[in-house]
């Protein structure tokens, strides 16, 4: 049978990319490299090759074994007796001229009794050069076409050593090349990490070296290296000849810690290939690999070069290699095509194969026809998903079983009441269509609509086609959620829109029948039974409106349910009917009984008067505070309330109350009020301020409430003080001799503003700590506008002796209490030594530093001075026993006491070498002189790193939080600059449904693709690599590669070069299903200058 046939051309590439959690070696020898299509005429010279590998540890011999082509021409090759096939040997093997076919070829491996050792996936090569197809790595396998790579080849070579690990007590070290390849001159570079730092402890302490051995054909060189900061090492080799460099495969070990990993590559010649003329290509391919009874094969292809009046010519042959269709067909517009139906009479079920020659040229194509299962309805009819939501597009199939008809009736309708659950002014219309669907030829059909994105479009939908043979129907569910939802299977539920209403409120009670259909109760509009009753199962009854026959009855209703088995009632809820309380409702329906549990509260039952809130306590310049409350029922309509304001000035204002429920607003001052530093004679804080405590008083009749709250200049940090009077010291402890400060916080009592106002002020007393608690000062302050207030006090050593004291401050009818304690190393009423007390803070310093020297009496003593000088050392300088011979002093600086009798004094050191030495401090007291030594030594060299970088590697997960603060590295701050980021997508193909999305911890999308992301594709445009975005008020330069790509790569950073990241967690998702990825991130950090 002649027929016109149009071919299309396909190439499918299985590029596999090695995914190291599923990474295997196989037990068997393998087939490692395979050529099928070497550079030249196939034809003419036997050129095409294949290698095999033995991974294992034993010689494997391989006599009768053979190599076969699987595909069109089936050659196979047997490997003659005596062939053995060392531990890690190579053999490479070419058998006849057109060996292998181009285009989907599969090379088995089998044994002396035919049984199949190993199999190539179905490959294809069409490049006619010095490309091949070839395992990741020597000897890998995992079943998988992700084994297999379509690179340069390398006959008789490695491809590549699978890095394995080893680890010893906790200690473990990788390595890698950077290629598995290179040409002489190139440079290689080893680098790995190791899990943790090591030290050798004897014969002396010192950090382990990590030993890197590389050899090759005659060529050994060990290298010594210690792993950096970030655990990390990296060693380069310059691939010369002149250096000793041969071709051939190299072999890496590494060591550390008694660990050890390995790493391998090969150097050689660069590959120049030649300018080869390619002859034309021919490809042809199915549009389905598979067809039942009843559906056409679409046959596509083309030929890139097309020949005058050239037809070609293609058949079709069977399982049994009978032949079902033949033809001649000529192009056009470079295309060939052809159908074939698939007949429903006795139909082959099989493999059948297609082949097609034009000219010198061929290629060749298969398809399977297997059995129609069908379901033992007359129709059949699904959707393409089990939930769906607004705006989304639902699919729907079906085909008829067992008698064909042209078409079947469609009908899809949205079963819920829409009248009953809106009150909005749209139209409230039911969705519905009515439409034909058109049956192909198999019997099948197919069918699409959007659910409208409006509110009012939730809920089932009925879905229904229909014919004289039969009909069939789906209920598909819209909701608000469609990805968590889940169908309940249960005959009869009931749910509440909420768990608790307020009065007045409108409660939604729903539930669903499951296949109401099936019910006679649905048939005879029988409704479900709903009744509400109290939590303990007593009735919720109401009283008859009957005259004939008073009496109360139970509080039920009657809902019809839909067409999909839903069903909705509306309740509301008011205080003729319900308390508070909690309640049941119980649905019932055909036997079934579904309940579920509510409750009633009353937000405005206030028996302890009125409720009013401030939204927060501190504010900033410019804000507005809020204020709500809710009143009692007491008949008032109105609240007058008034602001007091730090200066004593009085605002004042109301609100009405609507529903027991009023509302306030206030804005702060903009900006502070204008410095003046008038003070009175007393010391009195006059000035004026915006900043302090506020106070509101709200009044409801006779109900007064106060609230406070506090304007800041920094109110993210600031607090309120809720205490009405509040005092404490400046420390916890002091020396006698020294003041005491004594600080605090008061909310000033409103006065009024008529008449003479004198402001009230704060008593302090200090009191002994010991009964009888005697006072020792006492003062009165006013405190400032904000309410701080604050006084100093003298401490003198003949009043403080070592001990506890406190301090009581008062306030109108408030008062608060503190502690604190005193330390006195002076000496009285005892007959000791009168002596000279005399010491600096430390006793090393460096250049530039400041010495601080003090000193007093052991007694308390009048003395007019104390005469410091200072000198260094000399090593020339002659000891007179334990005495310096000679006058041995430098310049004097006469220093008065203060009023406990000791002195401080500071000294600077000048900043330069020659202050390098030791140094001696010589105090004169009239009674006594002493000295006491300091050394100033040289400063120790800080080396600081300007870039840290951390890492995380071969992350899996979906989400990843990436957190960027500030850290201390060796005593120095550094801080966050950059994000970088890398997205790898192993499987070829899956790169266009795996994607990356960069949002910020509040929710701003950085890159990804939704609608609201600031950079959704690729920022490499021409003259710029980076788009600069504004993310929460930082300008950020953000580089991106672009979505669906196999490595996605990001980074972030600020567009000044003076600024860091902000302290903060950026999200990182990575949006997929069940792909593999692994993500990859670094945080570089910098010194802060």
């Amino acid at each position: 049978m002649n027929r016109n046939v149009p071919i299309v051309f396909s190439i499918l590439l299985f590029v596999g990319i090695l995914v190291p959690a599923y990474a295997q070696t196989a037990d068997h020898v393998v087939i490692n490299e395979v050529d099928i299509n070497p550079p030249g005429d196939d034809s003419k010279s036997v050129s095409e090759w294949i290698e095999l590998y033995n991974p294992t540890d034993s010689d494997i011999d391989m006599s009768g074994w053979s190599i076969a082509s699987t595909t069109t021409l089936k050659k196979t090759m047997t490997i003659p007796f005596g062939a053995v096939i060392k531990p890690g040997q190579f053999l490479t093997y070419s058998y006849q001229s057109v060996w292998f076919t181009d285009v989907s070829e599969s090379v088995e491996l089998r044994d002396e009794n035919n049984v199949v050792i190993d199999k190539t996936p179905a490959i294809s090569d069409i490049k006619n050069d010095f490309t091949s197809w070839q395992r990741i790595y020597d000897g890998f396998d995992s079943d998988s076409s992700s084994d297999w790579k379509f690179v340069t080849s390398t006959a008789g070579s490695s491809n590549g050593k699978l890095v394995q690990t080893q680890t010893l007590d906790g200690v473990s070290v990788t390595a890698s090349s950077n290629k598995p390849f290179y040409t002489f001159g190139e440079v290689a570079t080893i680098s790995g990490s190791v899990s943790k730092e090591v030290f050798v402890v004897k014969p002396f302490f010192k950090p382990e070296q990590i030993v890197v051995t590389i050899s090759g054909p005659n060529f050994d060189k060990t290298v010594n290296l210690y792993p950096d900061l970030n655990l990390n090492y990296k060693t380069t080799l310059s691939l010369h000849q002149v250096l000793g460099i041969n071709e051939g495969d190299y072999d890496v070990t590494v060591s550390y810690g008694g660990a050890t990993d390995t790493a391998s590559f090969s150097v050689g010649y660069e590959i120049i290939q030649k300018d080869i003329k390619q002859d034309g290509e021919l490809s042809i391919v199915t549009d389905k690999s598979q067809y039942i009874p009843g559906q056409t094969v679409y046959i596509t292809g083309f030929a890139d070069e097309i020949i005058p009046f050239e037809g070609m010519k293609f058949t079709v042959t069977d399982f049994n290699g009978k032949l079902i269709y033949n033809g001649n067909l000529f192009p056009t517009n470079g295309k060939f095509m052809t159908n074939i139906f698939i007949t429903t009479v006795n139909p082959g079920y099989g493999s059948y194969d297609i082949v097609a020659e034009y000219f010198d040229k061929s290629a060749s194509a298969s398809f399977e026809v297997v059995k129609d299962i069908k379901e033992d309805v007359p129709i059949s009819l699904w959707s393409d998903k089990k939930a769906y939501g607004l705006g989304d597009v639902v699919k729907i199939s079906g085909r008829v079983n067992k008698v064909f008809v042209n078409t079947l009736d469609l009908e899809i309708v949205q079963t819920k009441q829409t009248s009953l659950l809106s009150s909005s002014s749209s139209s409230t219309s039911g969705f519905k269509i009515l439409d034909a669907v058109t049956l192909k030829g198999d019997g099948s059909f197919d069918y699409s609509f959007t659910i409208p994105n409006n509110s009012l479009r939730l809920g089932d939908y009925k879905i229904s086609v229909s014919k004289e043979i039969g009909s069939a129907k789906i209920i598909i569910p819209v909701v608000s959620d469609p990805e968590n939802y889940v169908a309940s299977d249960t005959p009869l539920t009931v749910e509440m829109d909420k768990a608790v209403y307020e009065f007045g409120d409108t409660m939604m009670i729903s539930g669903f029948v499951k296949d109401p259909y099936s019910n006679t109760s649905y048939s005879s509009g029988t409704g479900v039974k709903i009744s509400i009753s109290h939590e303990d199962g007593t009735p919720l009854t109401i009283e008859s409106l009957s005259k004939k026959n008073p009496a109360d009855i139970g509080y039920s209703f009657t809902a019809i349910p839909e067409t999909s088995g839903r069903y909705f009632l509306q309740v509301d809820v008011n205080k003729n009917i319900f308390t508070k309380g909690n309640y049941l409702v119980k649905s019932q329906y055909s036997g079934h009984t579904a309940v579920n549990l509510f409750s009633i509260e009353d937000s405005l039952d206030l028996k302890g008067g009125p409720v009013i809130t401030l939204d927060k306590e501190v504010y900033g310049l410019g804000e507005t505070v809020y204020l709500n409350g809710i009143a009692p029922l007491t008949g008032i309509n109105s609240v007058e309330i008034s602001l007091t304001k730090p200066d004593g000035s009085v605002r004042n204002s109301g609100t009405t109350i609507d529903n027991q429920r009023f509302s306030w607003s206030w804005v702060t001052p903009i900006s502070e009020k204008p410095a003046s530093l008038k003070l009175d004679a007393s010391e009195r804080d006059i000035q004026k301020s915006n900043f302090g405590v506020y106070k509101i008083r709200v009044s409801i009749g006779s109900n007064n409430l106060d609230l406070f709250f506090k304007v800041s200049a920094d109110p993210e940090n600031d607090s309120l003080s809720k205490t009405p009077l509040f005092v404490s010291t400046e420390k916890s402890l002091y020396k006698a001799g020294e003041k005491l400060k004594v600080i605090g916080n008061v909310i000033k009592r409103q006065q009024g503003t008529e008449g003479l106002v004198v402001p009230e002020r704060v008593t302090i007393k200090v009191l002994d700590g010991k009964f009888p608690f005697k006072q020792i000062h006492e003062s009165s302050v006013y405190p400032n506008q904000g309410g701080d207030f604050s006084s100093l006090f003298e401490l003198p050593a003949t009043i403080f002796s070592e001990g506890l004291y406190s301090v009581k401050a008062s306030y109108s009818k408030a008062s608060a209490k503190s502690e604190f304690s005193v330390t006195n190393d002076f000496i009285f009423g005892i007959d000791a030594d009168l002596t000279l007390l005399v010491n600096t803070d430390k006793s090393e310093y460096y250049p530039g530093d400041v010495v601080s020297i003090s000193g007093k009496p052991n007694k308390l003593i009048y003395l007019e001075g104390f005469d410091v000088s200072i000198i260094k050392k000399s090593e020339t300088e002659i000891t007179c026993g334990s005495f310096i011979c000679g006058k041995n002093t430098g310049p004097v600086t006469t220093i008065r006491p203060s009023p406990s009798g000791s002195f401080t004094h500071q000294f600077v050191i000048p900043d330069k070498a020659t202050s390098i030495g030791t140094y001696e401090v010589t105090v004169d007291a009239d009674f006594e002189k002493k000295s006491v030594k300091f050394n100033v030594v040289e400063k120790p060299i800080v080396e600081k790193s300007n870039t840290v970088i951390e890492k995380e590697n071969r992350i899996s997960e979906k989400m990843i939080s990436i957190t960027t603060q500030d850290k201390i590295s060796e005593d120095v701050v550094i801080s966050p600059r950059v994000i970088s980021g890398s997205l790898i997508t192993p499987a070829r193909g899956d790169e266009s449904n795996v994607n990356l999305k960069v949002s910020t911890e509040f929710g701003t999308c950085i890159i990804g693709s939704d609608a609201d992301c600031l950079v959704k594709e690729s920022t490499r445009k021409p003259g710029q690599i980076y788009d600069v975005v504004d993310v929460d008020g930082i300008s950020l330069k953000v580089r991106y590669s672009g979505p669906d790509v196999r490595l996605e790569k990001f980074s972030i950073l600020p567009e000044s070069e003076n600024t860091f990241l902000p302290d903060a967690n950026w999200n990182v998702e990575v949006i997929k299903d069940e792909q593999v990825t692994r993500f990859y991130y670094k945080v570089t950090y910098k010194t802060l200058e």
